[in-house]
């Protein structure tokens, strides 16, 4: 999780993909393709501005063109709780000129600090520079692990990023959050979580391919990517790519390798 308002940090414009470096064994996916695995269903500002609390429940406008409605509960209570996070039919210019247009809905069905607690994400005409973006995501909070930290098993499922006539990512994931820093307060902003996990999934030249985080991976909130940690996919008969987060800076660089390649050097 992330700082408010971040929702996502660099353009990954796949449309434009001749411009981006290709792994070297496929005709059409990008490293940057396997890097929106990851990415576009990083979804901060969703997730702080359904937090729970009475103080970001209310229903507003957060940019000119992201409205935000808290629908009213049935029952009276305050959880289960549902928005929808509206950045309207145009492109919307979000944080560092990220655009959107569409909605996205939630469900939360408890604080989400609560053991127990469910949340879903799901898309309605999503566009995410431009390319759509469905999928369910879901967020399980299991509660206090042996070390005392706050734990979430996040899963996709049916995720696809598509492209157009170039083709699509599609993916399904499961990954398990623990909150190592932060827990002492009520603020995202002091929040770190270390994130393990897998997932599979049909890249862009219709091939399988698998992934595992090798060693976690680790958020820190105003950091859209990992700070720290690599990652590793896998197409069967063909050679591994490895994307290395780097040593804690926050930054857009990681490095990238395919196969027993150099490591290279990348902007994400």
């Amino acid at each position: 999780m992330l700082a408010i308002f971040l929702g996502v940090v660099f353009s990954f414009n796949s449309c434009n993909q001749a411009d981006e470096p290709k792994v070297d064994f496929v005709t059409k996916t990008t490293i940057k393709d396997y890097i929106n695995v990851l990415s576009v269903l990083s979804l901060s500002t969703v997730e702080e501005i359904t937090t729970g609390d009475e103080e970001t429940t209310k229903s507003a406008e957060i940019w000119d063109c992201l409205n935000v409605t808290v629908h009213s509960n049935e029952t009276d209570e305050f959880f289960p709780r549902s928005w929808t996070l509206d950045y309207g039919p145009e492109n919307c210019e979000c944080f560092l000129g990220i655009s959107r247009r569409g909605e996205i809905h939630v469900t939360l069905s408890d604080w989400w600090r609560n053991e127990g607690s469910y949340r879903e994400v799901t898309f309605e005409d999503f566009y995410f520079n431009n390319n759509k973006l469905v999928g369910v995501k879901t967020y399980l909070n299991t509660g206090l692990n042996d070390r005392g930290n706050l734990t979430i098993t996040k899963t996709v499922a049916d995720a696809q990023l598509s492209y157009g006539d170039t083709g699509t990512m599609s993916w399904n994931s499961e990954k398990y959050s623990e909150l190592i820093e932060g827990s002492e307060t009520f603020k995202f902003a002091d929040d770190a979580w270390s994130v393990t996990g897998s997932g599979s999934g049909v890249n862009v030249d219709n091939k399988e391919f698998t992934f595992a985080i090798k060693s976690a991976l680790i958020y820190k909130n105003g950091c859209y990517y990992p700070v720290s940690g690599t990652i590793e996919f896998t197409i069967p008969n063909e050679e591994t790519v490895i994307i290395d987060y780097g040593s804690g800076e926050c930054d857009d660089v990681a490095t990238t390798k395919v196969g027993e390649g150099d490591a290279t050097e990348i902007n994400l």
